[in-house]
């Protein structure tokens, strides 16, 4: 019976032994199989990433969509604008519309055209400029960049646009010569030359020129 006993434990051991290592191969291929998929969830996750970041890519090439222009920069309330929504409403806007003729120095000599559209002052004032109240005449930093859609860019003073200063009546024209524009243009009277003239607006971007630096050397309180 004990020579029985010792030989059942000793092929029990045994039995377990081999099960153990039949368990311990057959986990090989299983853990090849996951790591396997892993590999292609992560193959696949990065592929959507890929597509995702192309996507934005090219959306980012894309803006903003042709016949709209965005006004942003320090407003509290940036904004995309439809053209073909300005024309429409141009007399039922929150904002007058206006007419002038302009004349200036282009590339083939004088020109001279009548526009239609609202006053830039009155568009960025609508959407709240983040003037610094704590600072004296903060507004006189201020800026605006108009960018057409070929990329050129000009830029006009808040100083020139604001009627407590010069008063330019500077327009984003959605009409010119009486013809509707797909892309407003960017019009400054009293100019000598069309430069600033900015054709197929496709952004107006108000921006506050950066503190001098020599500002923290001067003796200013003392």
């Amino acid at each position: 019976m004990v020579m029985t006993a010792a030989r059942i434990a000793s092929a029990h051991v045994d039995a377990t032994t081999r099960d153990s290592s039949a368990e311990t191969i057959d986990a090989r291929p299983s853990r090849r199989k996951g790591r396997a998929r892993r590999l292609a969830i992560f193959a696949g996750a990065l592929s959507a990433i890929v597509a995702i970041v192309a996507g934005i890519s090219g959306a980012a090439e894309a803006w903003p969509p042709k016949g709209s222009f965005v006004i942003a920069g320090d407003l509290k309330q940036p904004t995309l604008v439809a053209t073909a929504d300005v024309l429409t409403n141009l007399h039922n806007l929150p904002i007058p519309a206006y007419t002038l003729v302009a004349s200036f120095q282009g590339p083939n000599g004088l020109e001279s055209h009548s526009f239609g559209g609202v006053l830039l002052y009155d568009a960025l004032t609508l959407l709240v400029p983040n003037f610094n109240a704590a600072v004296k005449n903060d507004k006189l930093r201020f800026h605006v960049t108009a960018t057409g859609s070929d990329a050129y860019e000009a830029i006009v003073g808040w100083g020139e646009i604001d009627p407590a200063f010069e008063n330019k009546s500077v327009l984003l024209a959605v009409i010119q010569d009486g013809q509707p524009l797909t892309q407003p243009r960017l019009v400054v009277p009293g100019d000598i030359h069309g430069g600033r003239y900015v054709s197929d607006v496709v952004s107006v971007r108000l921006g506050r020129v950066p503190d001098d630096p020599v500002i923290q050397f001067l003796p200013i309180g003392q």
